[in-house]
């Protein structure tokens, strides 16, 4: 039989705040408004890619940062293509840490090269939010 406890002998739960911070910008490519959304970590970043009307989650990479060596694979999506893998790397090797990428655009020639441009152009303004 389970003998009673008073509640001081509880152990207390101690609540911290959370040390994950979202950031959302819009940036425009092809005449429609993108959006992104970082969620920065302690030890990586996950960035999510959408156009402003159609948000999906069709594909995600991940790049880990080991001894400043990429190495990336994709986790959902076609496998065949290899361009969101491509830009996690970079952004791997930009920030220095683990990156998760969804980049749910058209995936073409002329679009990821300008939404590559925009997310680095907002690294570098604001580094602290990556």
């Amino acid at each position: 039989m389970d003998t009673p406890t008073r509640d001081s002998e509880k152990p207390a739960i101690i609540f911290k705040p959370s040390t994950f911070t979202l950031h959302t910008f819009h940036g425009q490519v092809n005449n429609r408004r993108i959006v992104f959304q970082v969620i920065k970590m302690k030890t990586s970043t996950f960035v999510c890619v959408n156009y402003e009307d159609e948000f999906h989650f069709s594909n995600l990479s991940l790049v880990l940062n080991s001894n400043n060596k990429p190495i990336g694979t994709q986790l959902v999506g076609n496998l065949s293509e290899y361009d969101t893998e491509t830009m996690a790397m970079g952004l791997c090797k930009k920030l220095k840490k683990n990156v998760y990428l969804s980049c749910n655009l058209d995936n073409d020639r002329f679009t990821l090269p300008v939404v590559l441009k925009q997310l680095i152009n907002e690294i570098n303004t604001f580094p602290e939010k990556f």
